[in-house]
């Protein structure tokens, strides 16, 4: 349960905790991982943004992660490091960003030696157990590591990637919990698919997010956005249209959101909220039609619709802020040495400085104050890559670095100077030599090593086309 719920005082905390001792609980939390895939940051109601091409009011998209947000730290300035499911995920259970851990995107297996935050706990007694959505997290590409269990049994197929829809998600996370032994503090990592193309919520779901009043190429089952893009392109598309597609979308992050609702109800009932750390954030989001060639999809860039994710860190029952909403930017690969040192260990995965001081009882610094004071500087690379050349695999497309409020964007295969397109002009020389040095510590280049259904499933998807 959490803090407000369980009658306790946070302002009477801070006056008697300092922010390390808030970390050293004898008794160890259970930590929950929540990550929503192909989910943008504004998809969630918490965050207060209107949603593109949305012609209505819908209301509040996700009450239930709006209520564990307000009970918790909502992080304003979150960011992926690529957009692609599997690179992220590494990114966030190892504490490397793509030039540390190597993976291009779907695909390519996480490479032997590299430590996860489930080993880390399962050696100091954490069980630990992993249930995922989609195939691009399938077992073979070695984010299994550390964990006692890693159920990747996903029975279902929507368009054609292998996945499974959220409800069959929580029960296999049910089930894994139940055949627990012992008492052991848990680290549990959920992964939700639904929100990834074809957006094919169940039909109570998006049909109640859909205007009644609409009758266009979205209201079938085995709806073709095809011609909506190729409008989009030309200059005609229908408004009315954008909305369906958005409205569909929505209606897949407003499922997940109840199924999360049911998760954390499961989780309490039986007993594994009552000490417990909760964190929810996506591996990357989704562009919508704002960039008509790059319209619903994800990996061809890094602009914010598919890098700025979601990311709420909320302490039931163990003394994290309560209500805090933090503007310092934070990193995906920030996130795994944080959580260790959340849980009481020291913070050893990575290379990445952890964030775990905005998340300390009382008050905290939040400014960026850049370049006068250090910050957490973030990279990130575009990942629809060519095949055929020897160096690491995606030095060719867009990337990014961002630092205290300024970024500046490289287009390579554009042949484009770098641009500034966030803070003061004067920077930019700056910024240039973070992003090149970056690149010069880029790993060799990588060829694919996957099973041929996965091959075919993200082919079809578009992840693999040159």
């Amino acid at each position: 349960m959490s803090l407000r719920r369980a009658g306790f005082l946070l302002p009477l905390l801070c006056l008697v905790r300092t922010p390390a001792e808030a970390f050293q609980e004898p008794r160890r939390p259970n930590l929950i991982l929540i990550s929503l895939d192909t989910t943008r940051v504004d998809a969630l109601s918490c965050y207060g943004r209107s949603f593109p091409g949305i012609l209505r009011e819908l209301g509040p998209i996700t009450p239930h992660l709006d209520a564990l947000a307000a009970r918790g730290t909502r992080f304003e300035q979150a960011y992926a490091h690529a957009p692609t499911t599997l690179s992220s995920h590494a990114s966030m259970l190892t504490g490397l960003d793509p030039h540390g851990h190597a993976i291009v995107r779907n695909g390519f297996p996480l490479p032997e030696g590299i430590r996860t935050l489930p080993e880390r706990l399962a050696d100091e007694g954490w069980d630990t157990i992993g249930i995922v959505a989609a195939a691009a997290l399938e077992s073979e590409m070695g984010l299994d590591r550390g964990f006692d269990t890693y159920d990747d049994d996903m029975n279902s197929k929507f368009g054609p990637m292998v996945q499974d829809r959220a409800e069959r998600v929580v029960d296999r996370t049910f089930a894994a919990l139940d055949a627990r032994e012992g008492d052991a503090p848990l680290f549990l990592f959920t992964h939700f698919y639904d929100a990834h193309a074809p957006y094919a919520a169940p039909d109570e779901s998006w049909k109640a997010f859909m205007d009644p009043a609409y009758t266009g190429l979205m209201t079938a089952v085995d709806y073709q956005i095809r011609p909506i893009k190729i409008a989009l392109l030309d200059g005609s598309a229908d408004p009315a249209d954008l909305d369906a597609v958005a409205s569909r979308y929505l209606a897949e992050v407003a499922y997940i959101d109840t199924q999360i609702g049911r998760l954390l109800e499961g989780l309490e009932q039986r007993g594994l909220l009552e000490h417990s750390i909760v964190v929810v954030t996506a591996d990357h989001g989704e562009m919508m039609h704002e960039y008509p060639a790059l319209s619903w999809s994800h990996g061809y860039d890094v602009f914010p619709q598919v890098t700025h994710v979601p990311l709420i860190v909320t302490g039931e029952g163990w003394p994290l802020p309560e209500g805090r909403v933090t503007q310092r930017q934070v990193g995906l690969a920030e996130l795994a040495p944080t959580l260790e040192k959340l849980v009481g260990l020291e913070a050893s995965l990575g290379t990445r400085r952890d964030f775990a001081d905005m998340l300390a009882l009382g008050p905290v610094r939040d400014d960026e104050g850049w370049p006068e004071r250090p910050v957490h500087t973030l990279f990130a690379e575009a990942t629809r890559s060519p095949k055929d050349h020897e160096k690491w695999n995606n030095l060719d497309l867009m990337r990014s670095v961002k630092a205290g409020g300024y970024e500046l964007r490289a287009f390579p295969m554009r042949s484009m100077e770098p641009r500034l397109v966030a803070g003061e002009r004067g920077i930019e020389p700056v910024l240039v030599g973070l992003l090149e040095k970056w690149d010069a510590k880029a790993p060799e280049h990588r060829e694919e090593q996957m099973a041929e259904a996965t091959r075919e499933a993200l082919e079809a998807l578009g992840y693999l086309e040159e």
